[in-house]
């Protein structure tokens, strides 16, 4: 119990964070099985692009890393009070604050991964559905609940409202980033390693009217989305803390 005190705040916070194992766990296993049915060899393995496809078949191996850097955000979160406690500075938080803020689109991207969906002899669709969505799923859940333990370290320092403005306002921001992701193939460490052409493909997406037009409307709808599911999760997270007083 000790050890649990030392890496967790309490016991529903190690219990999420079982599930989210466990789910990580049984979209891997429907992986693995999909790989077995198409006789995947990893010894057989060249260069990357018999990791992407076996005999025309692709792996959805991009999954599992998709998923690892759904996890980042994650890991920050349930880190960020125990920084806090041990540095004490406000810029050393806000310093991880945007490193969460870079990586916490890679949580609800997975979600646009659906679109890989076809029909693809030997494998069902059916399974294929459902590789893809408990990835897409679990994914989704990491990041809303890296969301909402950045929102309870907010909460004990700043104004309901600003905190919520912060929710708000992370939540259109990741929307963007899936934006920049899936249809512009930005990824996050692009920041540092390519901000060059990264800012210039934004400023030129903004600046185009047509492209604008496009760019509004793709980050409107997956903001909508994500705010209407994280409110339903914080109200079912805000009902369960009521039964318990």
């Amino acid at each position: 119990m000790k050890t649990l005190q030392i890496y967790f705040r309490d016991e529903r916070q190690f219990r999420l964070f079982i599930v989210m194992c466990l789910s990580t766990l049984f979209g891997i296993t429907l992986l693995s099985a999909r790989l077995y049915s198409t006789s995947f060899d990893l010894s057989q393995v060249i260069n990357a692009r018999d990791f992407e496809k076996v005999r025309g078949t692709p792996t959805f191996l991009f999954l599992i890393w998709n998923l690892f850097l759904a996890w980042v955000p994650y890991w920050i979160a349930l880190s960020i009070e125990k920084i806090s406690r041990w540095s004490g500075s406000w810029l050393v938080i806000a310093l991880i604050l945007i490193v969460w803020l870079l990586f916490f689109p890679n949580a609800p991207y997975i979600v646009t991964d659906l679109l890989h969906l076809k029909s693809r002899s030997p494998i069902p669709k059916w399974y294929d559905l459902m590789v893809l969505v408990s990835f897409a799923w679990t994914g989704l859940m990491l990041g809303f609940l890296s969301l909402y333990e950045i929102q309870l370290f907010l909460r004990k320092r700043l104004h309901t409202k600003l905190v919520w403005l912060f929710t708000i306002s992370a939540i259109i921001l990741c929307a963007f980033g899936i934006f920049l992701g899936r249809f512009l193939r930005w990824n996050s460490w692009d920041v540092i390693s390519n901000p060059g052409n990264l800012f210039q493909d934004i400023i030129i997406n903004i600046s185009n009217p047509g492209a604008f037009s496009t760019t509004f409307n793709i980050i409107l709808v997956f903001s909508g989305f994500l705010l209407l599911a994280y409110v339903t999760l914080v109200t079912l997270i805000g009902e369960e803390d009521r039964k318990r007083k």
